[in-house]
């Protein structure tokens, strides 16, 4: 059998849709007891330990546009959190395209609630800051901010500063940037949550835009139903504290021009918004 770097290209791009991310019996716990230092040396306990995740077991192929949703608490940032790096699972284990995740890395961009911008860069500036730290040539950076630029719909804002746009133009930027260096995946924790009604809707379409043409594999965790069912070609609801999958079911809704209008659409947000009153409960 070939080794993998022998593979046929399509063979070895195949693979990487199979399993983009894999979650194995992962849980999570935070707390527990630690030993003071000091004079004293005593022994103390930390708050009790508490269980954020447990057993969440799942394959995602390339390319899904996959939404996390669930009750406050019930650890769907703390999902992405793992699979970015950030945090180590205490129990099972996070895969990206089939090596586990010891850290952050360049396969993984990550977008915030707040667009969290160097204030200090220009848009552009902003955009090529991880091509930069890559070693890329002035002439490389300066073509890849052009088309992610483009692709946002930020070509005319490219020498502002992030003051001088507004919050859904910054949030445009922030996608911009974390796509630069060509991630594999990219985690977005409630990236539209802080905006008003009719921006967080434009940018939806935006968003579902982008997927389209790049392709990236998306994992988006939202307190939104109408959000997840609107985006999601994968919805994945997890339970009340410690977080457990208790939905996972494939839409083909964010294929439709408006998802909304589609018939569909009424049912499955009911059904989603259900599963996650009852994990609540």
């Amino acid at each position: 059998m070939p080794s993998p770097d022998e593979r046929a290209p399509d063979e070895r791009a195949a693979d990487e849709r199979a399993a983009a991310v894999s979650l194995r019996e992962v849980s999570l716990t935070y707390g527990g007891k630690r030993r003071g230092g000091g004079v004293f040396g005593r022994a103390f306990k930390s708050a009790d330990p508490v269980d954020a995740l447990r057993d969440v077991d799942a394959d995602i192929p390339g390319g899904e546009f996959v939404t996390i949703v669930g009750p406050s608490g019930c650890g769907k940032s703390t999902l992405l959190r793992l699979v970015a790096g950030f945090a180590r699972p205490t129990g099972g284990e996070v895969a990206v395209a089939g090596a586990p995740v010891t850290g952050p890395g360049p396969d993984r961009g990550v977008v915030f609630q707040q667009p969290r911008l160097f204030p200090w860069l220009t848009v552009r500036r902003n955009v090529e800051f991880g091509l930069r730290t890559a070693g890329a040539s002035a002439a490389e950076r300066r073509a890849r901010s052009d088309e992610l630029l483009d692709l946002v719909g930020l070509s005319d804002s490219a020498g502002r500063l992030p003051h001088e746009l507004s919050g859904g133009m910054q949030q445009r930027a922030a996608i911009a940037r974390a796509l630069a260096p060509g991630p594999r995946i990219l985690l977005m924790d409630e990236p539209f949550a802080a905006l008003d009604a009719l921006t967080r809707e434009r940018l939806q379409e935006e968003l579902r835009r982008i997927w389209r043409r790049t392709g990236t594999t998306i994992l988006f965790v939202t307190h939104s139903v109408d959000e997840a069912v609107f985006l999601g070609t994968r919805i994945i609801a997890l339970s009340r504290r410690p977080g457990r999958i208790v939905l996972d079911e494939t839409s083909t809704l964010p294929g439709e021009d408006d998802p909304h209008t589609h018939p569909d659409f009424p049912g499955r947000r009911e059904r989603v918004a259900a599963t996650v009153r009852a994990a609540a409960a």
